[in-house]
């Protein structure tokens, strides 16, 4: 980097320069053997008998980028900035690695006029704005070409066709508006900010699914443009400021809507509900003009039928709707989205007599999740299942005596009673209690006579709990909505100290 700072009277200027360029290898080579006699010296895998299976993979990545960057402002009062950067990406073919991106935005501290108005409970007020465009090459390796495998075939080697590459792909693009206001109230005791923004993506990378029939399930694109738009508005108070005791507080909220805005013509593949675009059956999703992305595509749940069995609804050719206890015959419907109508966070602060505590909390509002780890928990046995734990839920399932419940019986064999559908969609709305802090300062007249400064005992805790629509459910971990049993909790973290200055 080369950076460059200039002061002339009122005048300030930056510049920087810059370039950037890496380079990742990835080499995975594993094999896994059965019939293991010898259990000594951690060699189990020399000291089985099969081997079962084996493979390797290698992944290479590749990105350079040039950028500059220039910044000035007036008096502190009005400031301006300008960015660009041209980057390169391995993940694309060539002809279409690079892109170019830049950025444009302003500030004026209003408050800081002559003309305005002194002495009055607004301390300062500032407006902003600025548009900025950035690249994502966000996906996996080598997607622009077709990839095979190595298999055998009557004892001799072949190539598989394994996947569709597409040398058309080339870089996503966000551009982002952003104008707000920040503001200082009551001799700077309330400030926060007001914002507006719209996100507009467009050559979204997503992948695109199209019928086995051809010979392979779908290929990644760029399918089209999506817009995000929201507010965001954030406080922060005091409300005590006295000589021994400060009480701070803070709140902040986002509203973001998002809406799929254009397809390209190939890419709309069937209309449902009257909105255009193509099916992702992997993930049960639909991508649609006019619909959130991440938009839930799969069979309604319609409860248990008179003998108890699972049941989902069906359109008929005429438009009625009925029920159907055969999953593979079940209608397809627009289920909902993953994401939250609004988050945010709050928290506080308290000073008083040498304790400090602080504690903040994250929340999610709105937004539905697809519960993977209940509808396994929720599932019969089979002959061809492993032991497995149950839910509680099951307890009141439906039998002759409990017609009323909702859970479909409970019955040996029975493989269709926990497959996906909306009955598995479950509110992401939660509440984090992400972090609390309590300590202790020694008053200075205690240590007054030791060559020390300040002795401050404390103990704190990261995620200390949550709470969601079910317990257990954690939808926090992924925006698609995809909830998997594999997903880890934040990890708790529970510490505490003496700090000493001296």
């Amino acid at each position: 980097m080369l950076k460059w700072n200039k002061s002339i009277g009122k005048h300030s200027i930056y510049l920087m320069l810059g370039h950037e360029y890496e380079k990742d290898n990835g080499l995975e080579t594993y094999a896994s053997r059965n019939q293991v006699l010898n259990f000594s010296a951690d060699k189990e895998p020399s000291g089985a008998l099969n081997l079962v299976d084996g493979n390797s993979s290698s992944s290479l990545y590749n990105v350079e980028g040039y950028m500059l960057n220039a910044q000035y402002n007036y008096a502190s009062k009005y400031f301006g900035s300008f960015s660009y950067r041209r980057d390169g990406s391995s993940r694309f073919a060539k002809g279409h690695r690079w892109g170019n991106f830049w950025s444009v935005g302003g500030a004026w501290i209003v408050s800081k006029e002559d003309w305005f108005p002194k002495n009055t409970f607004m301390d300062m007020i500032k407006l902003k704005a600025s548009y900025g465009e950035q690249g994502n090459d966000g996906i996996s390796d080598f997607l622009y070409s077709n990839y095979y495998s190595i298999t055998s075939v009557n004892g001799k080697g072949a190539l598989n066709f394994a996947s569709k590459g597409n040398e058309d792909i080339t870089w996503e693009t966000n551009g982002s508006f952003n104008g707000g206001i920040e503001f200082e109230l009551f001799k700077h005791r309330v400030t926060g900010s007001l914002e507006y923004y719209t996100r507009k993506t467009t050559d979204m990378l997503l992948y695109f699914s199209t019928p086995v029939s051809l010979g392979y399930s779908g290929y990644y694109d760029n399918v089209g443009d999506m817009i995000n738009r929201g507010v965001e508005f954030s406080i922060n108070a005091d409300i005590i400021r006295t000589h021994d005791i400060d009480w701070n507080v803070n709140f902040n909220i986002s509203k973001n809507h998002n809406e799929v805005t254009y397809l390209p013509d190939e890419n709309k593949t069937v209309s449902v509900e009257g909105h255009a675009g193509y099916v992702d059956l992997a993930n049960f999703r639909f991508i649609g003009e006019g619909l959130p992305l991440n938009t839930w595509y799969m069979p309604k749940y319609a409860g248990p039928d008179s003998q108890g069995r699972s049941s989902w609804y069906v359109t008929n050719e005429d438009g009625t709707q009925g029920t159907t206890t055969s999953y593979s015959q079940a209608t397809y419907y627009l289920c909902g989205d993953a994401n939250p109508k609004a988050y945010g966070g709050f928290g506080t602060t308290l000073t008083a007599y040498g304790f400090d505590l602080f504690a903040s909390f994250l929340y999610s509002l709105g937004g539905k999740a697809y519960d993977m780890g209940y509808s396994k928990l929720m599932a019969s046995p089979t002959d061809a299942g492993e032991r497995r734990n149950l839910h509680k839920d099951l307890w009141n399932a439906w039998s002759e005596d409990n017609t009323g419940s909702d859970i479909p019986r409970f019955q040996f064999n029975d493989t269709q009673n926990a497959y996906t559908s909306d009955r598995f969609l479950t509110s992401a709305s939660s509440l984090t209690f992400k972090s609390v802090s309590l300590g202790y300062t020694i008053p200075k007249t205690w240590i007054a006579k030791w060559p020390i400064t300040s002795i401050r005992i404390y103990g704190m805790c990261d995620n200390v709990y949550y709470w969601t629509k079910r317990k257990g459910f954690d939808p926090r971990s992924l925006l698609t909505g995809s909830v998997s049993v594999s997903n880890f909790h934040p990890i708790r973290t529970i510490s505490g100290g003496i700090t000493v200055k001296f």
